[in-house]
């Protein structure tokens, strides 16, 4: 329940672990000091992002001095939004020890309702399951084999992952080297210089529905602030030089999942954005001649 009086800084009253939980779950990083039970500075600063995002303070406002009954009000609603979704992730947390290089620099960050759209990617490499080791990527999310689901970008960060589709969308990349179509290794990428040529990997079910979980969440998570997530596409519709990205059988698993189950939107049969392909046929039965 909301509180009746304002929580100054300093304050240990229980409600302020709940509302650092809340931030938490709903995408407000505490990397520092978590749900400590302590109102800080991070635990205002980033309730503060939550109330710009809510319409209830200007972005260029101070910083708040305390939590006040009418933003409790608000964390309470947008938090039962987020667990009405029925979806919750077991998220490792990097977002403080990322470099944040691959953040744009002409749109560092968008408001939630801006955030529409879902882009798939494959690493076409296997990074592995220490969180460290994807510092060097820029992407939102990233899905370990063993089914890890590790956050590198605030969802409210824009990331140059997709091309033209880096604006509206939360990025996933998806661990391991996939053929673009699956049963033909052909269409596998492969390095320049490798004395024997790799094979497709498998999409192991724990990373698959790793993927899925994340997707829910993403799609819950901005619609607990306002927006509201219309689209999934794979990397290849906005990038002629990802072909094979993320392939068919992520596609398959989770793109057309997410269709199916969570009404989102690839765009359509002859949707691009730049210099990207569309859908291929092999990819989606639903667009009859649409070449690989």
């Amino acid at each position: 329940m909301p509180i009746q009086n304002p929580l100054k800084k300093g304050s240990r009253d229980p409600y302020v672990t709940i509302a650092q939980q809340q931030l938490i779950a709903l995408g407000y990083g505490l990397p520092r000091f978590g749900a400590d039970g302590e109102l800080g500075d991070e635990t205002l600063f980033a309730y503060g992002t939550f109330l710009v995002s809510q319409g209830l303070r200007a972005p260029t406002d101070e910083r708040p001095k305390s939590i006040t009954p009418a933003g409790t009000a608000a964390l309470d609603k947008a938090f039962a939004a987020l667990a009405q979704g029925g979806s919750t992730a077991n998220i490792i947390d990097e977002r403080h020890n990322h470099p944040h290089s691959g953040r744009s620099v002409s749109m560092p960050y968008r408001p939630w309702p801006k955030i529409t759209a879902v882009v798939l990617h494959q690493t076409a490499t296997k990074i592995g399951e220490k969180p460290a080791s994807w510092h060097g990527v820029p992407i939102h999310f990233g899905i370990t084999r063993a089914g890890k689901i590790i956050q590198l970008y605030d969802l409210t960060e824009v990331c140059n992952h997709a091309n033209g589709l880096n604006r509206p969308s939360v990025g996933i990349e998806i661990d391991g080297w996939y053929a673009g179509i699956e049963g033909r290794p052909e269409t596998l990428w492969q390095p320049k210089n490798l004395s024997t040529p790799r094979q497709p990997m498998n999409f192991p079910t724990a990373q698959a529905e790793a993927a899925m979980t994340i997707v829910q969440w993403i799609v819950n998570a901005v619609a607990a602030n306002g927006g509201r997530v219309t689209h999934i596409h794979p990397h290849r519709q906005s990038s002629k030089d990802r072909q094979s990205d993320p392939g068919s059988l992520i596609w398959q698993t989770v793109g057309l999942w997410a269709q199916n189950t969570l009404g989102l939107s690839d765009g359509g049969a002859a949707f691009t954005v730049g210099n990207g392909r569309t859908i291929p046929e092999a990819w989606d039965a639903r667009y009859t001649g649409n070449r690989y």
